[in-house]
């Protein structure tokens, strides 16, 4: 075994790794990542890109592995290539937040798909030949698959770019802006030189792709572990956090857009209506989420039947790591003023509620513009 096959070995090795804690942390924190989509497609990156594609890609180069055996590894890896970098856009189309997935793009990326699919496994599509340092290349014998992929892979790059560009400005968090320029920039990278491995095949530019690759998907797992709400929707926004008293007496709000505590008197009237309207039919039941749609937002509402008090949160499109930070800020709350709120008799003293800020600090951090 050749220092070259064992640096391969190690190099899928550290990759299975860090994927593996990936798609273990996501599945075991999935309610913190917003959205099931994002978690799935999370957890469909890291298997794909990061084991079967990354194991299959050196293995294929492998002279120590049968020529066929070799060749079919090879095949599998575009096409797994292919599928992880389409996932790749996807899930930063979701982090960023378009309403959709664009039509057109999307159709142009299957049919060319379905073309290197088909082409893929024709026989003599692709020759392998032995390299200069005991492993393997392949040459494209059919300049349509080939032509194909490079096509491919230079739309995913400005697609990103485009999404990015198009969205920098409406990111909320200076923080996680940045990281996602990172991100952005890294798999550039990592689509770039691998695009220039099939044109040159050269091993330096093989490892370069593949260390990039690493790199990047070392920077995801740290930001998926340190930052959880990098995957919760970063274009979305909060915008007035009210608790009201089941006598309709306010106890608190806060505006996420001015960054400051509101009145009573500078609250909508649309969300007093609704706020109103909310108060007369309470529900029976403790800890009950519900929701009420209006026309470009979403009302979210939790009732505390025990303490007489609710919580409304108006967001443009609610998704369960709010629903969540919701829910965990009510029982802090109630931990924090419950034995006020049961006492409360005449006159209410609605100063005694301004703890109510930290704990919005707390819970809903990554909707501040600073982390």
């Amino acid at each position: 075994m050749n220092n070259i096959m064992i640096f391969n070995f190690v190099l899928i090795i550290a990759s299975i790794f860090v994927s593996s804690i990936g798609i273990i942390y996501v599945n075991l924190n999935r309610e913190n990542y917003g959205t099931t989509a994002n978690t799935i497609i999370t957890i469909l990156l890291y298997g794909f890109f990061g084991i079967v594609f990354f194991t299959f890609f050196n293995l294929s180069t492998e002279i120590y592995i049968e020529e066929e055996i070799a060749l079919t590894l090879w095949k599998f890896s575009i096409l797994f290539w292919i599928v992880s970098i389409a996932l790749l856009n996807m899930i930063q189309t979701f982090i960023i937040k378009f309403k959709t997935l664009a039509i057109i793009p999307s159709t142009i990326y299957a049919l060319i798909g379905g073309v290197i699919l088909s082409l893929t496994f024709l026989s003599n599509s692709i020759t392998i030949l032995p390299g200069t340092f005991f492993d393997f290349h392949f040459q494209f014998n059919n300049m349509l698959l080939f032509g194909a992929i490079l096509t491919y892979n230079i739309l995913i790059i400005v697609t990103i770019w485009f999404n990015f560009i198009r969205g920098y400005s409406k990111l909320r968090n200076i923080e996680l802006k940045r990281n996602l320029g990172i991100l952005t920039i890294q798999f550039t990278l990592i689509i770039t030189f691998f695009t220039l491995y099939l044109i040159f095949r050269g091993i330096i530019i093989r490892y370069i792709f593949l260390i990039f690759y690493l790199a990047g998907s070392l920077t995801a797992l740290l930001n998926i572990i340190k930052r959880p709400a990098f995957l919760i929707e970063l274009t979305n926004k909060l915008y007035d956090f009210i608790i009201f008293h089941q006598s309709g007496i306010l106890l608190y709000s806060y505006n996420f857009e001015t960054g400051e505590e509101t009145d009573e008197s500078l609250l909508k009237g649309s969300i007093l209506i609704g706020i109103n309207h909310i108060l007369t039919n309470f529900i029976d039941k403790k800890d009950q989420l519900s929701l009420i749609k209006m026309k470009e937002r979403d009302i979210i509402f939790e009732y505390d039947i025990t303490h007489g008090y609710a919580i409304l949160l108006t967001t443009n499109h609610k998704n369960s790591f709010i629903e969540k930070a919701v829910s965990n800020f009510m029982k802090a709350f109630t931990e924090l003023n419950g034995e006020k709120l049961i006492k409360m008799k005449g006159l209410i003293n609605i100063s005694e509620f301004k703890n109510a800020k930290n704990l919005i600090y707390d819970h809903f951090s990554p909707y501040f513009s600073k982390s």
